[in-house]
């Protein structure tokens, strides 16, 4: 069973209300917040880490499933209560569970996917499903290490909490473990705890964009240096401070799910669920950066669902499996990949390009309308892409919508020249 959000409601923020959130129900769908500033987005997600605190707690259960529908019928009794003292006694009576409640629900309620309510506490609490939350001011450095520690991770950590500051003190303890195992003998364990730095060199790669990129342990000086083609050797502290944030988040991900697998004699893949906040996530990335990041951590993370503020045009238009929400004009959209960055650029949705999957979608379309013998796949491919190519927001490329509806108008005329024959 998946566990994921399927809808966030805003009862109250700020000046937001009233606004429902629909993700997809079926599978796990990632969601971008955009708006201009001051639209709300950090107060939203802010909002949802407060409400997600409860599955750190182990009261998610409690919250959901006793203590809102509590809070409806005790609504209930105050409105329909006829003297003031009544609703007074009614309040005082209800003061208690009011505090809870208050404690995580800051006028945003959240819905999961069927039966995560009663298990997330649980699988939280067994490392089996994080939560992880980076402001827009987020830290980013990474602790050297002073010696050789003994990096016991724990088992789940709280929002609140900072495990990618321990990269390089873990590095440094895998890479002691390591020496030790060969010098045992125990082959199994130093070639388990190789692959994790292969794996660990093999995102470092993805990220700064260089194959070229391998590291090297510094055992004297209990550090890493980075090594890429044409520059000279250099150490994570040494990285811009866009590469390090995002190399940082990386890391805190990775020791979240680690769970001293070394000790367990299981090398884990990033499977692990969760859901992941990031507030402002191109904060220091420079463009080719923006336009991989959710690429990269959605492929490196394949369970965890990323909710993230932007008003990058080259993350909004990053991945397909997203909904984009503006705060500011209270609309959705699905699948901004369809549409390119200049589009989006142009004041949040108010494009005339369109992006390169679209174009060939309607030269595909173009294809078929004009083919005369066509198979029974190209025609259900054809009312395919006629059903999708109708809907296409004009505010969000204009140009593709003039041009599905020069061809759909091109059609219509040789129909009706040969219906006048």
């Amino acid at each position: 069973m998946e566990h994921y959000i399927t809808e966030i409601r805003i009862d109250t923020l700020r000046h937001l209300s009233d606004i429902t959130i629909s993700l997809n129900e079926k599978k796990r769908q990632h969601l971008m917040i955009t708006g201009k500033n001051g639209s709300g987005k950090t107060s939203l997600l802010l909002a949802i880490q407060k409400y997600l605190r409860a599955i750190n707690n182990g009261e998610l259960k409690a919250l959901t499933l006793v203590y809102i529908p509590w809070l409806k019928k005790v609504e209930e009794k105050i409105e329909h209560a006829e003297a003031e003292s009544e609703k007074q006694k009614i309040e005082k009576e209800s003061e208690l569970n009011m505090n809870l409640i208050r404690k995580y629900q800051d006028g945003v309620r959240i819905r999961f996917n069927v039966d995560s309510n009663s298990t997330l506490d649980e699988l939280y609490k067994e490392g089996d499903f994080i939560t992880a939350f980076f402001p827009a001011h987020r830290k980013t450095q990474i602790v050297r290490a002073q010696g050789v520690e003994d990096i016991r991770l724990n088992n789940s950590y709280t929002m609140e909490e900072e495990p990618g500051n321990l990269l390089l003190k873990y590095m440094v303890h895998l890479k002691t473990q390591q020496v030790y195992a060969k010098n045992e003998g125990d082959m199994e364990t130093a070639e388990k705890i190789q692959k994790w730095f292969e794996r660990f060199e093999g995102a470092l790669r993805t990220l700064l964009d260089d194959d070229s990129l391998f590291l090297e342990y510094d055992y004297k000086e209990y550090d890493f240096k980075i090594h890429e083609d044409g520059r000279e050797p250099f150490g994570f502290d040494m990285l811009s401070d866009g590469y390090s944030s995002v190399i940082y988040m990386v890391s805190d991900l990775i020791l979240r799910m680690d769970r001293n697998w070394l000790l367990k004699g299981d090398l884990r893949e990033y499977d692990i669920e969760g859901i992941v906040l990031i507030d402002e996530l191109e904060t220091h990335l420079h463009i080719e950066l923006q336009k991989k990041i959710l690429p990269f951590l959605t492929e490196f993370f394949p369970r965890i669902q990323f909710i993230v503020t932007t008003h990058s045009p080259y993350i909004l238009n990053s991945i397909s499996n997203a909904k984009a929400y503006d705060l500011e004009r209270c609309i959705e959209l699905e699948n901004l990949s369809l549409y390119s960055s200049d589009g989006l650029a142009e004041g949040y949705f108010e494009a005339d390009a369109y992006g390169d999957e679209l174009k060939k979608k309607i030269e595909r379309y173009a294809y078929l309308m004009r083919k005369e013998d066509l198979t029974e796949e190209e025609r259900a491919q054809r009312a395919e892409l006629r059903s999708e190519l109708k809907n296409i927001p004009q505010n969000l490329a204009y140009e593709a919508r003039e041009k599905f509806e020069d061809i759909e108008e091109s059609i219509n005329d040789k129909n009706r020249k040969k219906a006048d024959r």
